[in-house]
């Protein structure tokens, strides 16, 4: 999948791998590197496994 996808409103789409080892698609900002998206990916699963 290409880095360089953009959506409405200066967003991309990133497939990123959350720490399960499952795989995704999340939306972030136009230019958010790879690992600042991975990075994300992890808060946002760490999150929702907590409660």
């Amino acid at each position: 999948m290409s880095d360089d996808l953009t959506g409405p409103l200066g967003t991309a789409m990133r497939e990123v791998t959350f720490p399960d080892r499952s795989r995704g698609i999340i939306l972030v900002r136009a230019g958010t590197p790879q690992a600042e998206a991975e990075a994300m990916a992890a808060r946002v699963w760490a999150e929702m496994t907590e409660g």
